[in-house]
């Protein structure tokens, strides 16, 4: 059995079969359209995970605990990142958000003017 398995394995006869199942039109057509399925899915998920920074976030600055700059800038990435997300997906539901990261962009102009007087 095992000169059978190693004869077909070197005679190309295996990597043939390979390339053939790899080649299949239809079974890379699925294969596409999973992981175009699966990267959209990561991307809703980047997006909900920024939404919910951003609503904690803007509840924090609305209870009065003070963050560091990094931090707001931290946060005004999840922002770019979650109206990006939007813009490329209108029937996301946004508007969950508008208001408390127009807070956030608002609060981090005052806090750069406090540094500047």
């Amino acid at each position: 059995m095992k000169e059978v398995i190693i004869a077909v394995l070197a005679s190309g006869a295996f990597f043939t079969f390979l390339q053939f199942i790899i080649n299949r039109h239809d079974l890379k057509k699925g294969l596409e359209q999973k992981m175009d399925d699966l990267s959209n899915k990561v991307d809703e998920n980047q997006a909900i995970l920024a939404r919910t920074h951003i609503l904690r976030f803007a509840d924090e600055l609305r209870n009065g605990v003070a963050h560091s700059d990094d931090y707001f800038k931290q946060q005004l990435q999840d922002i770019d990142v979650y109206e990006h997300y939007c813009q490329k997906h209108p029937d996301f539901a946004n508007g969950l958000t508008v208001l408390s990261a127009q807070f956030i962009k608002d609060e981090f102009t005052e806090q750069l003017k406090g540094e500047n007087k």
